[in-house]
């Protein structure tokens, strides 16, 4: 099912969130939904059709779920599944035929900075197609924000991003991060960002927007240098207010590789929007 696209759900508010996002994309695009919970194996990572109480106690879920959104939206198709195993595991092997996979967000992580986005790492590091990541209660904002820093990944993310902007009738603002740490003692809000200013910076920039004018010359785009933080807080800081945040994975395994304090963790943890990790590959199909 090419044109589907796959949500995990498991009953936590951050998995409605993201089924009433991907319910409304659907509704939009025309496509079908498949709502898939996975039910552990305590023997492995199984992606078989479990059976008993866990497996019923699931399919309510799903059931609960299909008669919310068919209430609020007409959706063509919603496909049901209960899988065995974990969810990335599950999610990974789904995404193989589809268009789009949505989690909802993980929670936040401790004192320490561990334990967050366990779950959401792995998906996007196991799926083969986009993935997008819902926080539980998403901000209601315009625009849509792309990270570039001229890589084949970031050019990768840029081309998903422009065509969300486009489709949506939206503006696209592209964003490059100069600093390679945040600078400390500074608030968010003072942060000078500067547009298109130095050299190595700017050539990127320019490259970008002239990428999307090429393809969309009807899209309205805006271009942000920040001099003063990393990627992770600069991204955070021009999402602030958007409507979507389109980030590139560099494969999976770069994303097996990202630590609490890298930019993948740093930027799930506090981009308020819906954001779309497209994959090293395949991207949305």
């Amino acid at each position: 099912m090419p044109n589907t696209i796959v949500v995990g759900v498991d009953g936590s508010p951050a998995s409605g969130a993201a089924v009433l996002w991907a319910a409304r994309r659907a509704q939009r695009l025309g496509s079908d939904i498949q709502l898939v919970h996975s039910v552990p194996d305590a023997w492995g990572p199984a992606c078989g059709q479990p059976s008993g109480a866990a497996a019923d106690s699931a399919a309510r879920v799903l059931e609960i779920e299909r008669d919310r959104i068919t209430a609020l939206l007409p959706i063509s198709t919603i496909h049901l599944a209960v899988r065995e195993g974990e969810p990335a595991v599950v999610l990974g092997a789904l995404s193989r035929n589809a268009s789009m996979v949505v989690v909802g967000r993980d929670r936040p992580a401790d004192a320490r900075g561990e334990g967050f986005g366990a779950v959401g790492l792995q998906i996007v590091a196991a799926s083969e197609c986009t993935v997008a990541i819902i926080p539980d209660t998403p901000t209601v904002g315009v625009g849509v924000v792309v990270g570039v820093d001229g890589s084949p990944e970031a050019e990768r993310a840029l081309r998903v991003a422009a065509g969300e902007a486009e489709s949506s009738g939206q503006s696209l603002t592209i964003v490059l991060a100069e600093a390679q740490a945040p600078r400390q003692g500074r608030k968010p809000q003072d942060a000078p960002v500067t547009h298109g200013a130095a050299a190595g910076g700017d050539q990127i920039l320019a490259t970008a927007v002239a990428a999307v004018a090429a393809r969309h010359p009807r899209l309205e785009v805006h271009r942000l240098l920040d001099r003063l933080h990393g990627p992770a807080q600069a991204l955070a800081l021009a999402a602030e207010g958007a409507g979507l945040l389109v980030v590139g994975s560099r494969g999976r395994e770069g994303v097996k590789r990202m630590r609490p304090g890298a930019i993948g963790s740093v930027v799930f943890a506090r981009i308020a929007c819906p954001m779309l990790v497209t994959t090293g590959s395949a991207g949305i199909r």
